[in-house]
């Protein structure tokens, strides 16, 4: 149950409930278990792959409710109110098992990971912080252990001096009392103690009395150099293989410069490189404001530079907006989007792509709200797209109830133009048509065209039209003549 782990359930004063109705029937068992000590919280599980899906865990303050309660465990309890309900109660510790030391392990590595990238430094200095720490715990803990152990061995020799000389009886410098040969024989066997050795004896001290051996490096047994090697290895691998993956992140260059360099993207398309790499997790502070900065060519650069290096990338992000960033306000982006209509021999698909970037700004203004945004997307496309066909035969009309995102409307719309340009493709090749029909034609300006054809005219032809033409002038100049007479 991995909520017990989110929720920091303590599971010595946990119990686990089956059979609850979620209704005000379980307020009965709550009562009752009110009996044995105060109840601190209560966790419903809604797990629907888990056994345990639909069950309760009820948490006491203190752990005297539970010793109370156990006696009675497992405990059955039928419903006053509705005989048909029956509560099951046992002890969390019977269903829960703990994690496991590698479990735990994983766990406290990736805490250690978490003060890193809060700290600024790098995993494999605070893990050498650690380990120090650890040993530094086992040697303390150790020297007594040693002290300890040397009286003995001290003991044990002094026995064995005194055996030599008085072998029939001895007194035990511990408990002072006498020994019989038969006893101290183990004592005189030292293959006994060789074989019982984990690792090699250190070298011997001898003084006035006795000779004194130094007990067993019990580091070797419980935390051995070739254990510590390995984990450390892997450890190191694991952290160089994740800042491989973090100087892989590259950001494109800005500078900010009018009029804008080619290749070099405009603020709006950076600042959502950057925050795909602010909303990664596995990158520190410290790290996504390198990357940030080694992004910047004045005069971007020049500007950023009043800022302290210890602030936070919201904080340059912030200035940079303030300064390349949009200067229109949420109302105005929104009413920019309404205003949006579908220009001619624009695709539908084009167009839900320019709504989608008006609308995302106007979002990040605070002109709209998140949870609006596919109702509005949908809302402004089918008023602004001409398109009717599309919008019947995708039916948009009637899932504004429940807009699709951009993705599925992007999706539906563009494999609705495909089904248009294959069926209209189809259709030149049955009708033999060679020049393409474009569904959505381009705008031409209107002219007026002549066209001339040069073509040879008989010599008689033209003779004959030459002498009407003559006779034509010659009646026309009379009757010009006769109207000037007359007047």
């Amino acid at each position: 149950m991995d909520i017990v782990k989110r929720e920091n359930v303590n599971v010595a004063n946990a119990l686990i409930v089956e059979g609850l109705t979620l209704t005000e029937v379980d307020n009965e068992l709550e009562k009752y278990l009110e009996r044995y000590g105060s109840i601190s919280r209560t966790i419903i599980i809604d797990n629907q792959g888990s056994e345990f899906h639909r069950n309760a865990i009820i948490e006491y303050n203190h752990y005297s409710a539970i010793k109370n309660v156990c006696p009675f465990l497992p405990l059955t309890l039928g419903s006053l109110s509705d005989p048909g309900v029956t509560f099951r109660v046992r002890a969390l510790a019977t269903v829960y098992t703990q994690p496991s030391i590698c479990t735990a392990t994983e766990g406290y590595l990736e805490e250690l990971k978490a003060i890193a990238e809060e700290s600024g430094l790098s995993f494999q200095s605070v893990l050498q912080e650690e380990l120090e720490k650890l040993r530094e715990t086992h040697s303390e803990k150790q020297a007594p252990a040693e002290s300890q152990q040397t009286s003995c061995h001290g003991s044990s020799s002094d026995s064995q001096s005194a055996e030599a000389t008085t072998p029939s009886s001895i007194s035990s410098p511990l408990t002072n009392s006498k020994v019989t040969p038969t006893q101290s024989s183990e004592t005189k066997n030292p293959t006994k103690n060789k074989k019982t050795s984990v690792s090699p004896p250190s070298p011997e001290t001898t003084t006035d009395n006795f000779t004194v051996t130094s007990c067993p490096a019990f580091t070797n047994i419980v935390d051995p150099p070739s254990v510590q090697r390995m984990v450390v290895e892997h450890i190191v691998k694991t952290s160089e293989a994740t800042l491989s993956q973090q100087t892989s992140v590259r950001l494109r260059v800005f500078s900010g410069r009018s009029p804008r360099p080619p290749n070099e993207p405009d603020f709006d398309t950076w600042r959502a490189s950057v925050d795909f790499l602010i909303n990664d997790p596995s990158i520190s502070d410290l790290h996504r404001t390198r990357k940030i900065l080694d992004s910047l060519l004045p005069p971007a650069a020049d500007i950023v530079k009043l800022v302290r290096p210890p602030a936070l990338p919201a904080v340059y992000l912030e200035l940079l907006e303030s300064v390349y960033g949009s200067v229109e306000d949420g109302d105005e982006l929104l009413a920019k989007l309404m205003s949006t209509l579908q220009n001619q021999s624009e695709k539908p698909s084009d167009y839900l792509h320019r709504l989608q970037v008006i609308l995302s700004a106007a979002i990040r203004r605070g002109g709209i709200a998140e949870s609006e945004r596919d109702r509005y997307l949908l809302k402004q496309f089918c008023r602004g797209c001409w398109d009717n066909g599309l919008i019947a035969d995708l039916q948009l009309g009637k899932r504004e109830i429940r807009p699709p995102t951009f993705a599925e409307l992007a999706v539906l719309i563009r494999t609705q133009e495909d089904k248009h340009a294959s069926k209209e493709e189809q259709m030149r090749k049955h009708l033999g048509m060679t020049k393409p029909h474009n569904a959505y034609p381009k705008s031409r300006a209107a002219s007026n065209q002549v066209s001339v054809c040069s073509c040879d005219v008989p010599s008689s032809d033209s003779f004959e039209l030459k002498k009407q033409v003559a006779e034509i002038q010659a009646q026309v100049n009379q009757s010009i003549t006769f109207i000037y007479i007359v007047l």
